[in-house]
């Protein structure tokens, strides 16, 4: 599909029922389908499938082609090189646009972006360990912003603004969480934080913000500063949300 009339950055996410779907797991790759089968809880194992063919069909929809012509590949790590663990792209069908996926319990986003690099993370508002994460992850100055939420739910989400926002850029540079996430400044309390890191090429610098995609979990997004091209947020009942860029 080409991106004329549909460029920028467009994100879908949703919910998937707890119980297996026999049409959800026939629409499996290889590699998806040895990763399912290690799951031994049921639960998990419907979400993952649930997840995974949602992603395949709406990349389908968006490509005007059928779910079983959706094929992905795995990059090489641009930190070390390996293809083990390198961040995924669109095999086929091939165009310009770059993705990035992300699930939480039921809930699963996809982010498509069109020639430009993109970072997406989601995670369902719960009760996170909060002690666990300030130690690996937050850097002083997050740290202190955690510490003047209010205890309890208030405190856990401006713990996972912090997660969510860290992970999207990771996300989107390729390298995911073999990262120390404490270096990776992403200022929660700013509307859209600026992250700069050290490139092959000079200096670069990554947009982060938050997206709303539901009331009962945040997301964030991540992409190079300079693109400027419109985020669209489409619904479940196929409407769609122009967010800031």
């Amino acid at each position: 599909m080409s991106g004329a009339g549909r460029a920028g950055v467009h994100v879908w996410a949703g919910q998937v029922p707890d119980t297996v779907a026999d049409q959800d797991v026939a629409l499996l790759d290889d590699r998806e389908r040895r990763r399912f089968d290690g799951f031994k809880d049921e639960v998990t194992r419907a979400r993952y499938a649930g997840a995974r063919a949602e992603i395949r069909r709406t990349v389908a929809r968006w490509h005007g082609v059928g779910p079983t012509a959706v094929h992905w590949g795995v990059a090489r790590c641009p930190g070390c090189g390996s293809r083990d663990h390198g961040p995924p792209y669109l095999r086929l069908p091939r165009s310009e646009w770059r993705t990035s996926v992300s699930r939480s319990g039921e809930w699963w986003m996809l982010a498509l972006s069109y020639g430009a690099p993109v970072g997406v993370d989601l995670e369902r508002r719960s009760a996170f360990d909060a002690e666990a994460v300030v130690r690996r992850a937050l850097t002083p100055e997050e740290r202190a912003h955690v510490a003047t939420a209010g205890e309890g739910t208030e405190r856990d989400d401006a713990l996972m603004r912090c997660w969510v926002r860290k992970e999207a850029v990771v996300k989107a540079w390729g390298v995911g969480l073999g990262t120390d996430l404490a270096g990776v400044a992403v200022r929660p309390w700013e509307e859209s934080a600026v992250v700069e890191r050290a490139g092959r090429e000079g200096a670069e610098r990554w947009a982060v913000r938050e997206v709303s995609v539901g009331e009962s979990c945040v997301a964030a997004l991540a992409r190079p500063a300079d693109v400027t091209a419109p985020v669209v947020v489409h619904g479940a009942d196929g409407g769609r949300t122009a967010a800031k860029a």
